[in-house]
């Protein structure tokens, strides 16, 4: 019982290691922001971008479980409030499942309005809950700030990830 155990763990580990390593990068990545100047008021969510196009090309789906646990990972090593970017993490899947399956977004408008609305959304409900645990309104300007820069971001990290098809694509031909 216990290996067959052991066993199910190293084959779920095998099968998620690619989406784990790139996600703990982006981690890293996402607090190294702190430290550009441009940045000092608030950075943008690569993560969030990152994790948003890991569940919309990805092979293997992300669990929300793992979601979740990447959100406590990621309160610790910022030292936010605890759940919150799980309760973030997990908001984008559902409303990325939510647009896409219901309305299907990305098909008539294209992907960054998908993207637009799934962060948009999931930002919000996760600053009213901010809002509702301690009873402080977050400053707005940051809020803003980080939303915008997000939005306008995306698009460039989707080209990044589609750089290398488009050279192999370049020099297949």
């Amino acid at each position: 019982m216990l290996l067959k155990l052991n066993l199910n763990i190293l084959f779920w580990l095998q099968a998620n290691i690619f989406n784990i390593c790139i996600i703990f990068l982006f981690c890293f990545i996402q607090m190294s922001l702190n430290f550009l100047t441009i940045f000092k008021i608030s950075q943008p969510y690569l993560i969030v971008i990152i994790i948003f196009l890991l569940l919309r090309n990805s092979k293997k789906t992300i669990s929300e479980i793992l979601l979740i646990f990447f959100g406590v990972i990621f309160d610790i090593l910022t030292g936010t409030i605890l759940g919150m970017h799980s309760l973030l993490f997990f908001l984008i899947k559902l409303f990325l499942d939510f647009f896409e399956l219901k309305f299907k977004i990305s098909k008539k408008l294209g992907e960054w309005i998908l993207f637009s609305l799934v962060y948009f959304s999931s930002l919000l409900v996760t600053k009213l809950v901010f809002i509702v645990a301690t009873f402080k309104f977050p400053d707005m300007f940051a809020i803003i700030f980080n939303l915008g820069s997000t939005l306008l971001i995306f698009p460039l990290v989707r080209f990044l990830i589609d750089l290398p098809k488009l050279f192999f694509n370049l020099v297949g031909k």
